[in-house]
């Protein structure tokens, strides 16, 4: 939430409304504190699309936290020679393929959330 105060004492009730209506246009209000003696307003709003894209980043950053983890957990068992030689030369190679990807997953999910946050 955030907070926007005006204070206009020697504007018509008119220009004082233009203006909080202009400013909260693309705002979600959650209210409107007026005094009408001095001409002010306090408002309490939050940016529609702050509001919007929050899910979407925490989400992403969770995601990608959680890649991020399996790319760590794969990373390791592909440096344990003793672990791949139990597995084959064709499920190395897969699973090298499989982080690959994964780097790429999460440097997409990366430039998401850059791009989201501005």
């Amino acid at each position: 939430m955030k907070v926007k105060f005006i204070n206009q004492p020697y504007w018509p009730t008119d220009l004082l409304e233009d203006s909080i209506n202009d400013f909260i246009k693309d705002k979600k209000t959650i209210d409107i504190k007026y005094q009408s003696d001095n001409q002010s307003a306090l408002i309490m709003y939050e940016d529609e699309k702050e509001t919007a894209d929050k899910p979407v980043v925490e989400k992403l950053k969770e995601e990608k936290a959680d890649l991020d983890k399996k790319i760590k957990k794969l990373k390791a068992f592909l440096n344990n020679d003793e672990k791949l030689s139990s597995i084959g030369k064709e499920q190395v190679n897969l699973l090298r393929c499989q982080l690959e990807t994964m780097e790429q997953y999460s440097d997409i999910l990366w430039a998401r959330i850059n791009d989201l946050e501005g």
